[in-house]
Order: C-alpha cells, then sequence, then structure tokens
C-alpha cells in the first residue's frame, strides 16, 4: 500500500479536500456558467466569454477549496484512519452532494410548492427529500470519477490553475475598465440628484398625510409638508411591470409595450427611459447631455428585472427577488456573476439577514456617489405578499394574543382564500390586516433610512425626491378579494409626494387628476430638460404624459388633463373627478355608445365617485349620459395608441380571477351588484393577478 495511502494525517486529509474541490468546482462551474450565458445571450464577444467562464471556474475553485478545507478539518477526527482515496471519495460526494442539492433546489422552486415560503414545512420537507437524493447521486457520481486516471486528474487541476490566473487578469481589466460617471461639470452642474422611491402596493388612504390617524407614517408626512402632495394620483396599470413602464417612459401601456409580466417580454425599441434622458437628452438652454453627466443605480426588490428593459441607462442594478446583488452593468464579469448560483444564494441568505437590503444596498451606493450627480429608484417591497414585517413593527399593530394561523400572510393563503380551501375569521382578516398596516410603518422607516443618509451626506437639500406606488392593495373589504390587479380605486389611486428644495413648494396640497405617466414629463421640467424626441413617424415614441409643474402655482384653478386611464387583462377603465367606468376589453372596438347597455356585452361598470366613492353601487342605469361621455374619451384614446388591445392576452390566471369575481357575486349583466352590506369595508380594492 502507497504510504500516504496509509497516513492518518491532517494534511492528507486537507489534500483529499483540494483534490474534490478541483473535481468538483469545475463541473458546477461550467453548468452555472452556460445557464448564465443562456440566460444573458452570452457576454459580448469570445474574449468576453472565455474571460468570464475562466473568472468562474477560478473563484468556484477557491470557494469549493475553502469549504472543503473545512469541511476537511471538522470531519478529519472520523476520516483519519481511512485511506487517502476514502477520504478524498467522502469529500467530494459532499461537494457534488452540495452543488447538485444547490441546482436541484433553485431550478425547482416554480414547480415545488410555488408561493410558499423558503423555511414553510412544505418547502423544507422538499429541500430535505432533494438533498437525500443529491447526496446520494453524488456518491455514486463521486465513485465513478475517482476512478479517472492520474493524468486526468492532473489535467483537471491545470485547468483550473489556468482558468483561476486567467480569470482573475480579465476581473482586473474589467474593473480598471468601468467608467466614472456623474462627476460635476458644466452641463449637470445646476440639476438636482433624483430620489424616485416606489412602495410596491401601498395604499394611500394608509398614510397620514392622506387622512389615516392610525397608520404611523412620520416620515412621509414630514416629508410632504416639506413638498407636494397629489391627492388624485392614478397609476395606468394594477400591476407591476407595466405600471413601471409608464413611470420610466411618461407612456401608455400600449405604447411602451410592457403588457405582460413573464420572462421573455420587453419595451418596445422607441422607448427611452428617464435615466437613459438624463445621459442623451437636450438640456432646455441647448446642449445635449452626454453618458457621463449622470450615474445611476436602481435598486428593486420584487416583480422586476433589468432584462425587460425598465433598468435601461442605470449603470448598476440590484434584483432582490432574482438573488442579484449590485451590478455593474459596464462589467461584463460583474453582470455574468449576477446569474451565477453562488452570488444568488449569497444575496438570499442577506436577504434573511437584513429585512431592508435593498436600502442598504441603496444607501452603500449612495456614499460612493455622493458628490456626482445621480438618479436613483430604490423598490420597495414591505407592503407586497407576503406581508411578514419585522417583530418591532408587528408589535405596533397586532394584537399580541392572537393565536391564530395568520403569523404571515403569503400568496398561498390568497390562493387557498380563493379556492375556498381556507375561510379566515374575523381576527384573522383584523391580523391580516395589520400586518400590512406594519409593513406600511416599515416602508416609512426605510424611507427615513435613504433620507437620513442624504442628509449625512450632505446632499439632501440638492435632491428631488418623489414617492408613490406602482398600484395599490386590496384587504379583503370585498369577500374573498385580496391583493390586487382589479380596476377599483384601492388599485388604482396610489400616493405621490414631490420634494425638492427650491424646486418645489412646500406644503402644497394638490387635488387635480394626474397619473404616473406625468412623472418623466415633471422631472424634465423641474432639472431644464426638454421632453425625449417625439418623432411624427413613430407613434410608438410619443411621450403620453405631461408636465405636473404648473400645478405648483395654481393647484386649485388649474387642471393638467381631464381624465385618467388604466387597464388590465380584462378590463379599461376612464375616470376624472366625478365619475369612473370600466369597460371590458371586448367592448373598445365599438364605436357606438349603446353597446356599453347591452347586457350581453359583458359586466359594464360605472360609479359615481362622490356619492359612492367605495365603488359599491353601478351607476349605469342612473347616469347613461356620464357613461356615454366616458366612453366616447375612451373609445377616442384606444384609437390613438400603437398596440391594438387585443394584444392584451388574457392569461388563465387572469380568467379565473375573472370567475372569481362572477362566482362572488362582484359583476352582474351590469357589473358590480350592490354590495351595501352591515359592516362593508370603507373602501373597496383588490387581488393579486398576473403579477406584482
Amino acid at each position: 500500500m502507497d504510504v500516504r495511502e496509509a497516513d492518518g494525517g491532517l494534511g492528507t486529509t486537507l489534500r483529499a479536500g483540494i483534490g474534490a474541490a478541483c473535481t468538483a468546482s469545475p463541473l458546477f462551474a461550467l453548468i452555472d456558467a452556460l445557464v448564465a450565458d443562456a440566460r444573458l445571450h452570452a457576454p459580448d464577444g469570445f474574449v468576453s466569454t472565455l474571460g468570464c467562464y475562466a473568472a468562474a471556474i477560478g473563484a468556484y475553485a477557491l470557494g469549493y477549496g475553502v469549504l472543503l478545507s473545512l469541511l476537511g478539518l471538522g470531519l478529519h477526527p472520523l476520516l483519519r484512519r481511512r485511506p487517502a482515496r476514502a477520504r478524498r471519495r467522502v469529500l467530494l460526494a459532499l461537494a457534488l452532494g452540495l452543488g447538485l442539492f444547490a441546482e436541484l433546489y433553485w431550478w425547482t422552486r416554480p414547480f415545488v410548492f410555488e408561493g410558499h415560503s423558503s423555511v414553510s414545512p412544505e418547502r423544507l420537507g422538499a429541500a430535505v427529500v432533494q438533498a437525500a437524493l443529491a447526496l446520494a447521486g453524488a456518491w455514486f457520481l463521486a465513485g465513478r470519477l475517482e476512478r479517472l486516471p492520474r493524468w486526468g486528474i492532473a489535467l483537471l487541476r491545470g485547468v483550473v490553475c489556468l482558468s483561476a490566473a486567467g480569470g482573475c487578469l480579465f476581473v482586473v481589466g474589467e474593473w480598471r475598465a468601468v467608467a466614472e460617471r456623474g462627476v460635476v461639470g458644466e452641463r449637470n452642474r445646476d440639476m438636482p440628484n433624483v430620489l424616485l422611491v416606489v412602495v410596491d402596493a401601498l395604499r394611500a388612504d394608509h398614510l397620514g398625510c392622506y387622512g389615516n390617524e392610525e397608520v404611523r407614517t412620520p416620515v412621509l408626512d414630514a416629508l410632504a409638508s416639506r413638498g407636494v402632495l397629489f391627492e388624485n394620483c392614478f397609476v395606468q396599470a394594477p400591476y407591476t411591470w407595466t405600471s413601471f413602464g409608464s413611470f420610466f417612459t411618461g407612456k401608455y401601456p400600449r405604447r411602451h409595450g410592457l403588457i405582460a409580466q413573464k420572462a421573455g417580454v420587453r419595451m418596445v425599441r422607441s422607448n427611452v427611459t428617464l435615466p437613459l434622458h438624463l445621459k442623451t437628452g437636450r438640456r432646455s438652454d441647448g446642449p445635449r447631455m452626454r453618458d457621463e453627466d449622470f450615474t445611476g443605480g436602481t435598486f428593486m426588490t420584487g416583480a422586476l428585472s433589468h432584462g425587460s428593459g425598465l433598468a435601461s441607462g442605470f449603470d448598476v442594478y440590484a434584483e432582490a427577488m432574482m438573488g442579484h446583488d449590485i451590478v455593474e452593468t459596464d462589467s461584463e464579469w460583474s453582470v455574468f456573476r449576477s446569474e451565477l448560483l453562488p452570488w444568488i444564494f449569497k444575496n438570499k441568505i442577506q436577504q434573511r439577514v437584513d429585512s431592508s437590503l435593498v436600502v442598504s444596498l441603496a444607501r452603500k451606493w449612495l456614499r460612493a456617489n455622493a458628490d456626482r450627480r445621480w438618479i436613483a429608484m430604490v423598490h420597495l417591497y414591505s407592503t407586497h405578499t407576503p406581508y411578514d414585517p419585522p417583530r418591532e413593527f408587528q408589535e405596533l399593530y397586532c394584537d399580541p394574543s392572537y393565536d391564530g394561523p395568520v403569523q404571515a400572510f403569503y400568496a398561498e393563503h390568497r390562493i387557498a382564500i380563493e379556492q375556498g380551501i381556507e375561510e379566515p375569521d374575523e381576527a384573522d382578516v383584523d391580523q391580516i390586516r395589520n400586518l400590512y398596516k406594519a409593513g406600511v410603518t416599515q416602508a416609512d422607516a426605510m424611507i427615513g433610512e435613504l433620507l437620513d443618509e442624504l442628509e449625512s451626506l450632505g446632499v439632501l437639500d440638492r435632491t428631488l425626491v418623489i414617492v408613490t406606488s406602482d398600484h395599490g392593495e386590496d384587504l379583503g373589504e370585498r369577500e374573498g378579494i385580496w391583493e390586487h390587479n382589479h380596476m377599483w380605486q384601492t388599485n388604482l389611486r396610489v400616493p405621490l409626494i414631490v420634494s425638492g428644495e427650491g424646486r418645489v413648494p412646500e406644503g402644497l396640497r394638490v387635488g387635480a387628476v394626474v397619473e404616473s405617466v406625468d412623472l418623466l414629463p415633471t422631472v424634465c421640467d423641474l432639472l431644464g430638460m426638454d421632453l425625449p424626441e417625439q418623432p411624427e413617424d413613430d407613434p410608438y415614441a410619443l411621450v403620453d404624459g405631461v408636465s405636473m409643474r404648473p400645478l405648483f402655482v395654481e393647484p386649485r384653478a388649474r387642471a393638467i388633463k381631464e381624465f385618467s386611464f388604466a387597464e388590465n387583462h380584462l378590463f379599461v377603465s376612464i375616470q376624472d373627478l366625478g365619475f369612473k367606468l370600466i369597460v371590458p376589453r371586448g367592448l373598445l372596438g365599438e364605436d357606438d355608445a349603446e353597446a356599453l347597455f347591452d347586457p350581453q356585452r359583458g359586466p359594464v361598470r360605472l360609479f359615481d365617485l362622490a356619492a359612492d366613492p367605495q365603488e359599491w353601487r353601478n351607476a349605469l342605469g342612473e347616469h347613461p349620459g356620464q357613461a356615454r361621455r366616458l366612453y366616447a374619451a375612451l373609445y377616442d384614446w384606444n384609437a390613438a395608441l400603437p398596440i391594438p388591445h387585443s394584444d392584451f392576452v388574457a392569461s388563465p390566471r387572469d380568467l379565473e380571477q375573472q370567475q372569481l369575481l362572477n362566482d362572488l357575486g362582484y359583476t352582474d349583466s351590469f357589473g358590480v351588484v350592490d354590495q351595501e352590506r352591515d359592516g362593508a369595508g370603507a373602501d373597496a380594492g383588490s387581488r393579486g393577478g398576473s403579477g406584482g
């Protein structure tokens, strides 16, 4: 027997661990690199691709080497009497098992208890089964790999060493090439920074500055007192992607094109996002902005992705739901690395430890760019399911004596309610609503962290701060209906607060109708920039929004628009301050408003917002003239959009949503049936549908 085979020393165990690392790391590095390559449509050019692959192999080898060395140290008392070959197999099996489990766990998430928490009993049980399968397969595979000839093992180790060296050189070169943007110069010296905070699924009626006396929002209340609060701001879609598209482009959904929230969908090419415009647009006094004039960072929590085109113009992005830490778009390796599982898992673990990780990442980036001109978007998620805020916020609202099943409210609970599997009692409903309120206060606190950071950096007084939401939320006021993706006011009416020292008046409340599409023109106006170019021969390039700045001067006497429009996959709505009309998408092609009164054409709903602000009673029969007036404007709006309304195709989930409304009695031949009842909620909303 080889002397080394019988050696019981620690060195043998450590060498076995290093050997196992050199064997396992290239395998999983190549698997993950191929997946990243496919998801990113490959890095730019052969050299970059080769450099990213080499860096991945080197990084995995380093990580596996450290991990297996530590495992070897821990397991040495159990392995010391075994020969070196047996030690290599044990450690190699552990390395392969870890990699196989990670791959199996991550890529089966859409199929294994989707919507459940990662620490739910169902997901934990599935993880145990997956781990057992991974270890069994790893033990078998380790036995096969142990039979490799010595020259094969030597070749594999040589590949790892060369990859590590080449990858290291590539990464160093990449970071040196990252451009410095945002340096203050002649073109941007008189411009403020821009901070856009979007609190996902935040209802306007849950903020103190909007009249709520129960929910604590001191930061937003103070921000409103230093700026302008818009009492009637409406989104263009009651779900995330489409609504964000309107924020960033100033366009209605069927002009920017982001009308489906699923992988592979992108905005149309003619779109110029706000951060991109700050790098390429023209100042109102003549000079054109350059790429280096603004740096941009977007810090996104859920249901958003840079792949949709939403992050166009941002130099840095972070995507918590995707598991992406801060990514530098100028670095091929940074982008490529973000799709590799070790970095995804690192980000997910950070989220478990830091409930406000997105804010932490944003603050880190703000500190690094304090002396530059920047635009930042921070997407907060504490008011979106799951409602699971930290204990310190729950204690402000939740009944300490509550011992029911709802300790957190996940999508799985909403689905169970819709399917009749669960029927929450009054205490459960109160608990869910209290968890949501705690999430509102948590969001307020996180916004406070951002503002405190800006103040400590000395840049708050030259930063335009905008806080809004992509849609609202329903909290069970309508029996059986939770979350969002409906056309009621609790989904469409959102908070909007704009503050900026010297550029925005203080303590002003504006009652006029404004929309999300008006954000881009308003920012351009406040920064002294023209709108993006709008060639007459390109209907996709037209900016639909208008600047809200005139309302700063005469907020009560003037209006910048008469109507607000919104749509989802089933319905389209139009409203002014008095009435709101909701029609099925299939009616949009009708030029005769009398189709509204045909009960065979679907649930048409008209709400008298002054008499019935909660939208409980369909007033179509009482105000036919108002219905015809609104439909005429809706018809013209629809006809002016370049993407046909038929491109909004209802998904199976949308059809389930429609059936749910029918089953619960919220629609009839004329629309919403009379829902006035004892104990009816003070506001009406919706529940989660096709996303976000």
